[in-house]
């Protein structure tokens, strides 16, 4: 019974072969016990040919596991000779390579589909056109497409504003174009109309006095600048304008003063900045006459609390002797600033400092222990600001200059390893710091070279140019007729403290900061002796 039923599947599966149907052949086959038959063996030797055909057909239509698949009934049928392993070998080759061909065509795809989405249109497209897979191209054109027309559309909106006049609306419609949407041929065409139109714009509104519409146009204009540099000017208007109503608003009135008389250089004569100039001068009228009244005799002292009246009217000569202040009237001698909390300082009040190599003869104020030049950059006080002048290699933010306005905040390179920082902490004070990197500290372990203009405030806040650790309470260090005095401005003895004369080598307290001040240079010879 077994045995007739065995041919009579075995009929079957040659039956099946005869008419192609591999599969249906195989399927029979492969069972264990046709192998152990004669002409099951025959049955699986003709089986040979057209699994591997079929592999073949499979592998060159780019069916890779369909054709590992015919290549395995080989295996399991015993007949994996030669040729199905040479085939074998060429199908897992294949495979392996297109799974890194995927991995680069996915990589393709995440680099055009961020350039497309960060707006950079021009190199996603050229990105976009180089992937192969169909449905992944065609997604990103889509998106593409859709983002060249929202841009489109916000451009021909601003065109329309500008043709209207308005130029914030044209120039908000400008900017969302190129942020959200990306920058396009269009945009840039647009922008130099809009630079145009901007400089003509800013001109009337500073004429007019339309100040809040400067104040508005300020982000735009910064981001129009990069079409047009004489947009940086008008920029530089803005800037002071807005300098100018901080000053106001804090009483400045002499720092106000120069601020409108820069903003008058930079963007011409205009009525409302005439009549500001004129209340001003009667500002300044009026304190004269205030200094010339009985008052006036406390003008210099104004801040200080009433119990100190007799600093004031205490003779020069009954003043304690050797104040740190300098003697020959040009170039005062550079002090060592001893705070406890606050670290070591050098004090200049130059408005030359030269800045130079440590270890050099050549007279230098600032002498960096770096690879610079003997004497390779100034810094000049001008008014209230701060110029550097480079002899040697030099940058700013790492920007390459030779003279250029320091800003708070600047960083600056000297050579390759010269480094601080330029700041300006404090609105209310004209003195500045240069911050030293670690590695740049100067002599007596200094770290801020403190550039005095009148006061100089110590204190924990980040308005104080010699910043205290640990420490309660502020003072501020001022020039009273050639002499350095200090004062405490706030803390826990504030009302019981008067205020003092500096002078070399004495210890100054004000509550928990203790001060010293000694000369610099002399400080110098002492370490080196």
């Amino acid at each position: 019974m077994f045995a007739r039923w065995f041919f009579v599947r075995l009929s079957a599966a040659e039956k099946a072969l005869d008419q192609g149907r591999i599969d249906d052949a195989y399927a029979v086959a492969a069972k264990p016990e046709f192998r152990r038959d004669e002409r099951g063996e025959k049955l699986l030797d003709r089986l040979v040919p057209p699994l591997l055909a079929r592999a073949r057909l499979h592998r060159q239509a780019g069916r890779l596991s369909d054709a590992l698949a015919d290549l395995d009934k080989l295996a399991v049928i015993g007949r994996e000779g030669p040729d199905v392993k040479t085939l074998r070998q060429r199908v897992v080759e294949q495979m392996r390579q297109g799974g890194v061909d995927a991995a680069a065509e996915q990589a393709a795809y995440a680099r055009a589909a961020e350039n497309v989405r960060a707006g950079r249109l021009e190199t996603g497209r050229l990105d976009v056109q180089r992937i192969d897979d169909t449905r992944n191209r065609e997604d990103l054109e889509g998106e593409l497409q859709q983002r060249v027309e929202r841009g489109a559309q916000r451009v021909r909106q601003a065109s329309d504003a500008l043709g209207r006049n308005e130029l914030l609306v044209a120039i908000r419609y400008w900017n969302e174009a190129r942020e959200r949407f990306g920058r396009t041929a269009q945009t840039e065409s647009l922008a130099s109309k809009l630079a145009a139109a901007a400089l003509r714009c800013v001109a009337e509104w500073h004429r007019d006095g339309k100040l809040e519409r400067l104040m508005a146009a300020r982000d735009g204009i910064s981001a129009l600048s990069a079409h047009d540099p004489a947009l940086s000017e008008c920029q530089r208007l803005i800037d002071f304008c807005a300098r100018a109503t901080g000053q106001l608003a804090d009483a400045d009135f002499d720092a106000l003063r120069r601020t409108l008389l820069r903003i008058k250089a930079a963007g011409g004569d205009a009525p409302w900045l005439t009549a500001a100039l004129n209340a001003l001068a009667q500002v300044s009228e009026g304190r004269e006459l205030l200094l010339a009244s009985p008052l006036g005799l406390f003008a210099s002292v104004a801040a200080v609390p009433a119990g100190d009246a007799t600093q004031v009217l205490a003779p020069r000569a009954a003043r304690p002797a050797q104040p740190a202040h300098a003697t020959d009237g040009h170039t005062a001698q550079p002090l060592l600033v001893l705070v406890d909390g606050g670290g070591s300082s050098m004090l200049l009040r130059n408005d030359h400092v030269r800045i130079g190599k440590a270890g050099t003869s050549a007279t230098i104020d600032v002498q960096i222990p770096a690879d610079l030049q003997s004497h390779h950059a100034d810094i000049i006080r001008q008014g209230d600001n701060y110029f550097l002048t480079a002899y040697g290699p030099a940058t700013v933010n790492r920007r390459s200059v030779e003279h250029t306005l320091l800003r708070d905040g600047d960083r600056v390179v000297l050579g390759t390893k010269g480094k601080f920082t330029f700041a300006q902490p404090s609105a209310k004070s004209g003195s500045a710091v240069l911050r030293l990197s670690h590695r740049c500290r100067l002599a007596q372990d200094v770290s801020d070279v403190i550039l005095f203009r009148e006061t100089c405030i110590i204190g924990p806040d980040a308005s104080c140019h010699i910043r205290t650790r640990g420490v309660d309470g502020r003072v501020v260090v001022f020039d009273r007729n050639g002499e350095l005095r200090a004062r405490q401005t706030a803390g826990k003895h504030f009302l019981s403290n008067n205020v003092q004369t500096v002078q070399l080598g004495q210890t100054l307290e004000f509550g928990d900061l203790r001060l010293t001040a000694k000369s610099y240079l002399a400080a110098n010879r002492g370490n080196h002796a």
